[in-house]
This record gives structure tokens, sequence and C-alpha cells, in this order.
């Protein structure tokens, strides 16, 4: 949950400028605590708020490709980064950070390079060699994404709205599945599944596929690089992505550092069904469970700051 900040072609480049963008990526901080960070080549401005999963000790960002030609702010985790970096073997990359690969797809790659990633994701990349710059949201918007423009022509793209309304005169949802070019002038759609024609699917139901495929999706999210938990309520959902996970946590790289107990986390009002259902699920489990309670009248005086 990082947060990114751009301001491209404002039309200043003064330290006041860079101080306003400061200002504003700071209202993102609480979606990533562990490290600021800004670049800023000419009138354009990449900042980022990160909440370090993979690679904490040097995956901070802008990330950059060898020359830091292009730069690139990112909030997401690419699933298949080890298996993108195989593929781009003859690059040098400077961090494990599994955004890194986005910024050496688009040198080899352009703007078409987008489908290849499996992830969730929102970024914007600067290319300084023409000061062009394409921004991206995942398929079906996991991460958040809102785009602004300035009264001086200039395009903002942030995490959160907050770091729109108080400087541009128009703002947005950057809509998922979409990528915008500053070279094209707009949107184009980058994700275009294959849905059925027919109303009625002609492929049999197969379970066993289905859990398979439902693993599978498990399993690639369980790339980290720090301790991690499963949120649980003790309903279907939640009770089965737990299952997977303590079923093949001990076979991940996170097991390796940080143990195969898996914790589970449960928050409820005191005697709510939901604390009793994810405690008994956590027992059958075996998970390391926490459980959390709050009140009615705690809810009401923290109202501010939700």
């Amino acid at each position: 949950m990082c947060g990114i900040l751009a301001v491209l072609g404002c039309a200043d480049d003064t330290q006041g400028k860079r101080v306003r963008v400061l200002e504003l990526s700071r209202r993102l901080k609480h979606r990533g605590p562990d490290w600021s960070g800004m670049h800023q080549v000419g009138d354009c401005y990449l900042s980022h708020q990160r909440l370090a999963i993979i690679d904490p000790a040097s995956g901070d960002q802008p990330l950059y490709n060898e020359d830091k030609s292009i730069v690139v702010t990112v909030n997401g985790e690419i699933y298949n980064h080890e298996q993108l970096r195989a593929q781009l073997s003859s690059h040098t990359f400077r961090t494990g950070s599994d955004c890194e690969v986005i910024a050496h797809l688009y040198e080899e790659h352009g703007e078409n390079f987008i489908d290849m990633l499996d992830g969730v994701f929102s970024f914007v990349l600067l290319d300084t060699r023409d000061n062009s710059f394409i921004a991206a949201r995942d398929a079906i918007g996991v991460t958040p994404l809102y785009i602004g423009w300035g009264i001086d022509g200039s395009v903002w793209i942030s995490s959160e709205m907050k770091g729109l309304n108080d400087d541009c005169e128009h703002f947005e949802i950057f809509p998922p599945g979409h990528l915008y070019s500053s070279k094209q002038g707009g949107f184009k759609r980058w994700y275009n599944p294959p849905w059925f024609s027919e109303v009625i699917p002609s492929v049999p139901y197969d379970p066993l596929a289905l859990r398979k495929a439902f693993e599978k999706a498990v399993i690639k999210r369980l790339m980290t690089d720090v301790p991690f938990g499963v949120l649980l309520s003790g309903g279907l959902d939640s009770s089965l992505v737990a299952a997977v996970t303590v079923r093949h946590l001990a076979g991940t790289k996170a097991a390796k550092r940080w143990g195969t107990k898996l914790h589970s986390f449960c928050v409820g009002l005191e005697g709510s069904p939901d604390l009793k259902a994810a405690k008994e699920v956590a027992n059958y489990l075996g998970t390391m469970h926490h459980e959390f309670t709050f009140t009615v009248q705690g809810c009401d005086l923290s109202h501010r700051n939700i």
C-alpha cells in the first residue's frame, strides 16, 4: 500500500514547486511510512511513499534503469518479476525490488509491455530522453489511482484524491486496465480479456481446475521479505485463503526468514460472531491468532481520524 504522486509538465521547476509537491506527497505518508523519495527532472516530479515488502534494504523509490534515463514510481506487487528478470538478462538491476522490472521492460518494449505484468499495480514512468511519460493501473483497479489536470496544462497523478484536489482544475478516477500516454495524449485500454461470447459457458464445470487456480492465486501472493499474516473473519473466503496459506507456507522464501507459523488477525465488536468463528478456524488450522475488539463508542470518538 505505497503512495505515489507525480506532477508532469507544470512549467515550474522552482524550489517552491518542489516544496509544494513534497507537502502533497506527505499527505500520502500513511500509505508508506518506510521511505519518502522524489525525483525531479525540470518541471516533472515523481514522488513516492514506500511501504517496504520486497527488498526493504535497497528497494527505495523512485526506481531507474541503468543510466537513470527512465524513472518510475510504483505502488504495487509484480508476482512474476523473477521470470521477467530472466527475460531481461542483458539488463543490470540496481535493486531486488519486484517493481524495477517496469523500467527495463519499457526500455525493451516501449509502451507495449503492461500485459506482461502479473500483479496489482499503479505506476507513473518518465522517459527523460524525450520528456514523455506513461501511467497505468492494474486490470481491475486493486491499487487506487487518480488523475488530474492543472490550469497550466500539467498532468497530476496520485494514489489518493488528497494529492490533487487543491491544485487541479479537474480530477477523476484513473480507469482500471488503462494506460495514459503523453505521446498519445490520452487513455487507451491495455487489458482486453477474451470474454465468453456465449451466455452459457460451454466448458464443463471442473472443481479440480478451480481449486488449482485458487491455490495458485494465493501462493503467488506469499512473495514477501517482511513478516505477514492473514485477515480471518471465519467466513468461507478468508478461511480458504488461510487454509491454502498454512498448507504452502513452509515451501516459501518467507518461511525461511520468519518461520512456518502463520499469524491470523480478526477485528470486531465484543461478542461478534466473526470473532467466534475466526477463533474456531484459527484453532483448526493451528495459526497464531490475534484478536482485537472495539466498541461503538470508540468508533464515534475516532470518526475524525477515519
